[in-house]
C-alpha cells in the first residue's frame, strides 16, 4: 500500500507540474506578485481553525482527571495533522501519535483513543454538512455554475456514504470484531490479543458516547463546523490579496466544493495534484480563470507548508 501511495504521489506531481506549465509560469508570477507582503495574513484563518478544533477535542475528554490543557492539545493536534497530511497513510498517520502523546500525559488508552476517533468522526461529519450546504448554495449564488454540479454531487454522495458507514461501524464493536477476524484467519499479533480488555472498553466508550454526552457531541460538532467556515474566510482573503475579490458566499461555496477534491485525494500525501486540479477546474467553473485558480492553489499550499512545518517540529520535539 505504501508503494502504491508513493507511485500515485509521483504521478500526481508530474500532473501538477504539467498543469502549471500549461497555465504559464509568467502568468502565475504576475498574480503572485500582486499579493506582495500581505501573504502572512493568510496564516491567520488556519490558526483560528486550529483553536476551534482543539477546543472541540477538549470537550471530548470527559473525566476531570483526563482533561488536558488546551495548549497541549493544540500542539498535539498540529503535530498529528502534519503527520496525517505528509505520510502515505490515507490521512490517518497522525492519529496514533495523538493517542500515544495523550497517554503520556496521563490519559487511559480507551479514553485517549475514543477522543481521537470521535473527534475524527465529528470532523468528517461536519465536513459533509459544509459540502452539502455549498452544493445547495452554489446554484443560488452562481446559476451559471449549476450545470457543472452533477458530478460533484455524486462525488459528495459517495463521500457521505463512506462517512456515515464509518460512524455506524464505530458503534458496532469494531475493535473486537477485527480482533476476532484476525484470530479466525490466524493472523492476530500477540500484543493485540493482550489488549483485548482495553479494546473492549474502547468499543463500549465509542458505542455509548453520543448517547451519554449529546450536549458535548453537539457542541464539538458545531465548533468543527465553524472551523470549516474559517477555511472559507481564508479563500476570501486569498482572492482579495490576488486583486480579484469575490463575495463571502462565493468564497464559502468555492471552498466547500474544493473540499470534495481534497477529500477524494486522501490516499495521496497532502492530496497533491487532486487539490490543485480541483481548484483549477472550479476556478474555471466560477469564471475566475485557470491562472487565478492556480495562484489560489499555490497560496493555500504556502499556508499549509507553514503550519505543517510547525507541526512536524512539534512532532519531532515530542
Amino acid at each position: 500500500m505504501r508503494r502504491l501511495n508513493l507511485l500515485l504521489l509521483a504521478l500526481a506531481t508530474v500532473l501538477l507540474v504539467w498543469l502549471l506549465w500549461e497555465i504559464g509560469w509568467a502568468s502565475l508570477a504576475r498574480h503572485l506578485r500582486q499579493v506582495g507582503w500581505g501573504w502572512p495574513i493568510l496564516l491567520l484563518p488556519y490558526g483560528v481553525v486550529s483553536c476551534l478544533e482543539t477546543l472541540a477535542w477538549e470537550f471530548l475528554l470527559i473525566t476531570k482527571s483526563a482533561r488536558s490543557r488546551l495548549v497541549l492539545l493544540f500542539w498535539l493536534r498540529l503535530g498529528g495533522e502534519a503527520l496525517n497530511q505528509l505520510t502515505p497513510t490515507a490521512s490517518l498517520g497522525g492519529e496514533p501519535y495523538k493517542v500515544v502523546r495523550l497517554q503520556a500525559a496521563g490519559l487511559s488508552f480507551d479514553e485517549a483513543t475514543a477522543s481521537v476517533v470521535i473527534h475524527k468522526a465529528l470532523k468528517v461529519l461536519s465536513l459533509l454538512l459544509y459540502i452539502v450546504l455549498g452544493l445547495l448554495a452554489t446554484p443560488l449564488l452562481l446559476p451559471e455554475a449549476s450545470a457543472h454540479l452533477t458530478a460533484l454531487s455524486l462525488a459528495a454522495a459517495a463521500l457521505g456514504l463512506g462517512i456515515l458507514a464509518f460512524i455506524v461501524v464505530a458503534g458496532q464493536d469494531p475493535c473486537l470484531r477485527i480482533l476476532r477476524l484476525l484470530e479466525r484467519v490466524e493472523m492476530c499479533p500477540g500484543f493485540l490479543k493482550e489488549k483485548e480488555e482495553e479494546l473492549s472498553r474502547l468499543d463500549a466508550r465509542l458505542a455509548s458516547f453520543y448517547r451519554s454526552y449529546p450536549g458535548k457531541s453537539l457542541l464539538a460538532f458545531l465548533l468543527l463546523f465553524l472551523a470549516w467556515i474559517c477555511h472559507g474566510v481564508e479563500v476570501y482573503l486569498i482572492f482579495f490579496l490576488l486583486g480579484h475579490p469575490i463575495g463571502w458566499g462565493e468564497a464559502l461555496c468555492l471552498d466547500a466544493l474544493t473540499m470534495i477534491f481534497t477529500s477524494l485525494g486522501f490516499f495521496i500525501p497532502a492530496a497533491l495534484g487532486f487539490q490543485e486540479g480541483g481548484n483549477i477546474l472550479l476556478a474555471l467553473g466560477f469564471h475566475l480563470g485557470a491562472p487565478l485558480g492556480a495562484a489560489f492553489s499555490i497560496l493555500r499550499r504556502v499556508r499549509e507548508a507553514f503550519w505543517m512545518g510547525l507541526g512536524l517540529m512539534v512532532a519531532a520535539w515530542k
